[in-house]
């Protein structure tokens, strides 16, 4: 059996701030906010690690022509 986790001010705010009725599309709705923040959150890290490293959208687009596929073999043997 899992042990008991203590939850996080986070997970509290958000009990309170839920503890009443929402409709499916508000439900949808919030999700969607989370899902928009935390992608923004990795959009500015990956700028920042961009930004430290000197790359640009010429580096990008330099590594995806050079970019060399691993040959597959066929799977299936007879």
């Amino acid at each position: 059996m899992k042990a008991a986790t203590k939850l996080n001010s986070m997970q509290q705010f958000m009990i309170q701030l839920f503890d009443r009725p929402v409709n499916p599309k508000q439900e949808a709705d919030i999700k969607q906010l989370l899902a928009n923040y935390f992608a923004q959150e990795i959009d500015d890290e990956m700028d920042g690690i961009w930004e430290a490293r000197g790359m640009s959208q010429k580096d990008l687009d330099q590594a995806l022509k050079t970019h060399k596929r691993t040959k597959y073999k066929d799977a299936i043997s007879h």
